[in-house]
């Protein structure tokens, strides 16, 4: 029994006595980037954790000097995780989006009626001053087709 013991102490002093040798050193590094963009009423929302590990060991050669010189392997990882993806629908912006709209097609609606009575304005000022340059026409022409007595008519040829 006291053998087992002793050997049982003995293996749980140099299991102790390697590990306190290597130093695991542990380096993480977290950034969280979040985008938020809006296109029109959506509004997409993108996180994204960008995690950097620096993980590594420093290695003691194993004699007994005092002033030991040691060397540290190093090893680095990079991880990109995708947290946050989403699409939301911005329910006040559609709803303004359409007023704009439905206030701007009024106002091309009421624009297409102004242009077409100034149209029609116009359209009856020509009319107006054609009739009135073939009264006008008439009145000459009659004018000069009267001669006076005694002069002979004009033939047509």
């Amino acid at each position: 029994m006291k053998r087992i013991l002793m050997s049982i102490a003995i293996v749980a002093f140099t299991i102790t006595a390697t590990q306190a040798q290597v130093n695991k050193t542990v380096k993480e590094e977290s950034t969280v980037k979040r985008v938020v963009t809006k296109e029109g009423s959506d509004v997409k929302i993108k996180e994204i954790k960008n995690t950097d590990t620096e993980s590594g060991a420093v290695i003691v050669e194993g004699n007994d000097k005092t002033n030991q010189e040691f060397s540290e392997a190093t090893r680095k990882d990079s991880d990109n995780k995708v947290i946050v993806d989403d699409v939301v629908v911005d329910k006040q912006n559609e709803a303004m989006i359409a007023e704009k709209k439905a206030q701007q097609e009024a106002q091309l609606e009421a624009s297409k009626r102004e242009q077409e009575a100034l149209a029609a304005k116009k359209k009856m000022e020509y009319e107006a001053k054609q009739a009135q340059m073939q009264k006008e026409l008439a009145e000459r022409r009659a004018q000069l087709e009267s001669r006076p007595k005694g002069m002979a008519k004009l033939k047509k040829d």
